[in-house]
């Protein structure tokens, strides 16, 4: 069986096994409650110890039998094979926002989210030349509003996950002093902080946690954010990765308080070996079996893994990846163990899977729905990302580092997060949007 938890209000207390009563809905705020540690922009600080405490009702789900695999298995094909035959285009994308003119100094924006009123947030990192060698600084959270940008500081804070539905309201998952569980909130530029126990507070805030829209999920469980407090559920499969959500074709998730309508699904993600996917229906999760990925016949240090999800429709979801591997007996020119890499993308039509194997030389990292029943795709170059529109791949290559991609939902317009190219180890922090 499922089990479904409403996060609930518990005056000051941590997280608790024990249950507690439900009651009506407080009024919404982005951890649930009334209480707050109130900061102005550039000031906040987390405060964990006294963030105000959530208690789990457990409630019951359906049980769902799990859709196993079909094909059981995805093989290899030859090295001289490519399946995607992109087609290098021009890039259609341009910077919208950075620091190339050098009055935010060196750095560099990392995870990004985007709300449907078109507010971008992003983390930051700085950079500097410590003793010939480049320091990099979490600075915290950086909100671009379409013209100008609003910084928001986090000591003690190491972000991991960040979600958004618009400029009032943002999320951030990740460490607090070191210590995972954190799970903290922007609303019209206040500050809350609330510390997960149990399960949750190993898991949530680590490696592999990702939000999407209202989403966020971490190993065997997800968080939906119902616009007044945290539902929690436990995945029938591990998760480092979600796609999907009501409203946006598959976009960049739900608005807070909208209706969970919609497929969404979530992957093993880029930090853990291939995995089965997992898939929400509007009433429960249900297990899918994803096909296994072949290895070409030698080969060594296998690393499988599905890095993204994009879901187009009920019956047109995308899964990226890729799988890397050592070559016995061969050498790079630094004399290190030779590593081969694939990119593949696996298709569900609904029932079964159909899966494209790329030219070797990279992985897939990153995909986002595109807002035209396709989607856009980004490599491990950090530089190339792929177009999929009416069933023929194009490539493009921009110039700089992305380290996240993010659609705008319900709109065409997605996002590119990074820097620009390094000028003696340092860059410069950048946003492109396509065209």
């Amino acid at each position: 069986m499922s089990r479904v938890a409403r996060v609930c209000t518990a005056g000051l207390a941590v997280l608790a096994v024990a249950a507690c009563t439900a009651a009506p809905p407080a009024p919404a705020s982005p951890l649930g409650t009334g209480a707050a540690t109130t900061s102005r922009p550039g000031t906040a600080s987390p405060s964990p110890g006294s963030a105000p405490g959530t208690t789990p009702v457990p409630m019951i789900g359906s049980d769902l039998p799990a859709l196993p695999a079909k094909p059981a298995a995805c093989v290899q094909p030859p090295a001289g094979t490519d399946d995607i035959r992109a087609v290098r285009t021009e890039p259609g994308w341009r910077a919208v926002a950075g620091d190339a003119s050098g009055g935010g100094g060196y750095g560099t924006l990392h995870d990004l989210a985007v709300g449907r009123d078109g507010a971008v947030w992003a983390t930051h990192l700085t950079q500097r030349l410590v003793a010939e060698s480049v320091e990099t600084t979490f600075a915290g959270l950086r909100r671009w509003d379409g013209r100008r940008w609003t910084s928001y500081s986090l000591p003690g804070v190491q972000v991991t996950a960040l979600g958004a539905t618009s400029a009032a309201n943002a999320w951030v998952f990740g460490l607090a002093d070191g210590r995972s569980g954190l799970v903290g909130a922007f609303q019209h530029d206040r500050w809350e902080a609330l510390r997960l126990t149990g399960r949750l507070g190993d898991t949530f805030g680590a490696g592999g946690t990702a939000a999407r829209g209202a989403w966020a999920v971490s190993g065997r469980s997800a968080l939906w954010w119902n616009g007044s407090t945290w539902q929690q559920y436990d995945l029938p499969a591990p998760a480092g990765a979600v796609g999907g959500g009501s409203g946006s074709g598959g976009g960049s998730g739900n608005s807070g308080g909208d209706k969970r309508g919609g497929d969404v699904w979530t992957v093993s993600g880029p930090l853990i070996d291939q995995g089965p996917a997992a898939r929400w229906n509007g009433a429960a999760w249900q297990r899918v079996g994803v096909p296994a990925l072949g290895l070409p016949p030698r080969s060594e240090s296998p690393r499988i893994r599905l890095s993204d999800v994009v879901v187009l429709g009920p019956a047109d979801v995308w899964v990226v990846g890729g799988v890397s591997w050592l070559v016995p007996g061969e050498f790079s020119e630094n004399d290190e163990p030779l590593e081969r890499s694939r990119p593949v993308a696996l298709h569900w039509d609904g029932g079964t899977w159909r899966c494209r194997w790329g030219a070797l030389g990279s992985t897939f990292t990153q995909a986002e729905p595109d807002g035209k029943d396709g989607m856009w795709v980004l490599d491990s170059t950090g530089s190339r990302v792929l177009h999929l529109a009416g069933g023929r791949w194009t490539s493009q290559t921009l110039d700089g580092t992305i380290e996240a991609l993010a659609q705008r939902p319900g709109t065409t317009q997605v996002y590119a997060a990074g820097s620009s190219h390094p000028d003696k180890g340092l860059a410069r922090a950048m946003l492109w949007r396509t065209r």
